[in-house]
């Protein structure tokens, strides 16, 4: 057995039409048109197409750390950065996420985030020293 890559994630919502719109908006997935398989759950794509999560009604796990992590390339994730803080994007604290907090992890940069429903997100790059540079101008900006 060799794993190859992460397919897709389950995350729970109280409604999957108002998470499909908000992980529409906040991170550019889109439904699939097979989503009426699902009895009201969605599946979600990146605007290539590639399949990457299911939405289904219910409580997300309260347990332990259930982050779903998404790779984007540095570009996007310091025009997500730029774009902080916003209503939309709540920090894991529930306070809106800002520039400045992504967390380096010397190899990549996170941002750490929920969804509405309590869903604990993480967006990570591999791009780190572009990412750095341009972190520095946040910070800076912040301080």
């Amino acid at each position: 057995m060799e794993i190859s890559a992460l397919d897709h994630v389950h995350l729970y919502v109280a409604d999957p039409e108002a998470a499909a719109a908000w992980y529409g908006r906040v991170l550019g997935l889109q439904v699939l048109p097979c989503s009426e398989r699902l009895h009201g759950g969605k599946y979600m794509a990146t605007p290539r197409g590639q399949y990457c999560a299911t939405i289904f009604t219910g409580k997300p796990p309260s347990d332990g750390d259930h982050t779903t992590a998404f790779r984007v390339p540095g570009r996007l994730f310091m025009a997500f950065g730029d774009h902080l803080p916003h209503a939309d994007v709540a920090g894991r604290s529930g306070t809106p996420l800002q520039a400045h907090e992504a967390a380096d992890h010397d190899l990549a940069f996170s941002y750490y985030f929920q969804d509405p429903d309590g869903n604990h997100l993480e967006l990570t790059t591999y791009d780190h020293e572009p990412v750095r540079r341009w972190l520095k101008t946040k910070k800076r900006a912040h301080a």
